[in-house]
């Protein structure tokens, strides 16, 4: 077996050499590496790249399926996957259907945001899906230098069966990521029952809806922020995150009451603590709970939307994800994209003035919309994006005022 070292430098040169676009050079470094043992799921993602510039689709695919086994979080691979995706598209709504899902569940990743700027944008989407280029969707970081590592640790690795963990020789792994991976298994298996209750959901008009418009709050209950707390927040720097909490006894409050609220059906304000939370010092397991709180609350349908003040939104945006708003404003741009609307609104302050622009998509073609056509605006806001964090909103109901 190759040492830790040699297959480093063979997965560096395989990344130069896919950057001068030498790809069975790469495949063949690459293929090399990984009969020596080297099985990380980086070593898979750039031999994915390679069989994609080579048209390999039968060998993709099946990397594609292996990598999400491994690490379906793994964010190259979601923007591969979404790339993959996007070439297949039937038509530009698809896509950008596509990628609006992407920004709730991703909102901090640039190539997502970017990849739906430029689907939103392209005049002929016939010409810009043939044309598109994987660098525009997909991030390839360079090798990490931690893959030194991977075969001079612990030679044991956990299996979980039906008897509980097994250990078994022979395969080097990092010690810490094993244990990261059994804390993940752990994490995961304990949520199954959260996410099996949304599993009956469906897409419609571009939207993900729940089937019964009476929410069923019983995901809710099951949810809570049980076992050790003593590492639910993480030590850092205040300034880091715009909401701090000292205590897990605060945060835990606060965690509850956004669930009462929700039962309670209000909405907005049950958001405005969880976007606290999810942009506090809390750790990651508390952070995926509360992001499945926000979505569960994105996904109602029957919400309540409320004159929220534009300049309070604009003050504090990263409280206001998945807020249902109701805003008045002009159309400042409008486009028609297969059965869709895509409009960018100038919104009204209290006095009458402009306070900024919104991206808004309709799901639905609205007749008689012009540029400074007047409209009342009722709808969610699923992310801020672009440099200056324009509210991006999903229209529930857009009407014409006279």
């Amino acid at each position: 077996m190759e040492s830790a070292q040699t297959n480093y430098r063979l997965i560096r040169d395989a990344y130069r050499s896919l950057n001068k676009k030498r790809f069975q050079e790469a495949i063949l470094t690459l293929e090399k590496a990984l009969s020596s043992g080297t099985g990380d799921i980086y070593v898979l993602l750039l031999l994915a790249v390679a069989y994609l510039y080579t048209d390999q689709f039968g060998k993709l695919a099946r990397f594609i399926t292996k990598m999400k086994d491994m690490n379906p979080s793994y964010i190259p691979l979601i923007q591969l996957d979404a790339f993959l995706k996007l070439k297949s598209a039937a038509g530009q709504s698809e896509a950008l259907k596509l990628y609006i899902d992407l920004i709730a569940r991703y909102p901090a990743d640039p190539h997502i945001h970017r990849g739906r700027n430029l689907i939103s944008s392209a005049g002929d989407f016939p010409d810009f899906q043939k044309n598109a280029r994987l660098q525009d969707f997909v991030y390839i970081p360079r090798p990490p230098r931690k893959l030194k590592i991977l075969e001079q640790k612990t030679s044991y690795v956990g299996t979980l069966g039906r008897r509980g963990i097994r250990i078994k020789k022979g395969i080097r792994v990092w010690w810490w990521i094993l244990l990261i991976v059994i804390i993940f298994a752990a994490a995961a298996l304990a949520s199954v029952g959260v996410w099996f209750f949304i599993s009956s959901g469906y897409f419609g008009k571009g939207q993900h809806r729940v089937k019964n418009p009476r929410a069923d709050y019983s995901s809710i209950e099951m949810l809570s922020l049980g076992g050790s707390e003593y590492d639910l927040i993480k030590n850092i720097k205040k300034d880091r995150v715009f909401v701090y909490y000292q205590s897990v006894r605060d945060m835990t409050e606060d965690f509850n009451r956004a669930r009462r609220l929700i039962k309670t059906e209000k909405y907005n304000e049950a958001l405005f603590v969880l976007n606290g939370l999810y942009n506090s010092n809390v750790n990651f397991v508390v952070k995926e709970k509360v992001d499945f709180l926000i979505k569960f609350v994105i996904d109602l349908e029957d919400r309540d939307f409320e004159d929220i003040p534009v300049a309070a939104v604009n003050k504090n945006k990263y409280r206001y994800r998945g807020y249902a708003i109701r805003w008045t404003g002009r159309i400042d741009r409008a486009r028609e994209r297969d059965e869709s609307h895509i409009l960018t609104i100038r919104l009204d302050s209290a006095g009458d003035e402009p306070s900024g622009d919104a991206d808004v998509y309709s799901g639905k073609i609205i007749p008689g919309l012009s540029k400074d056509t007047r409209v009342l605006l009722d709808g969610v806001i699923v992310d801020f994006i672009g440099k200056d964090r324009r509210a991006y909103i999903v229209s529930r109901n857009l009407r014409i005022l006279k």
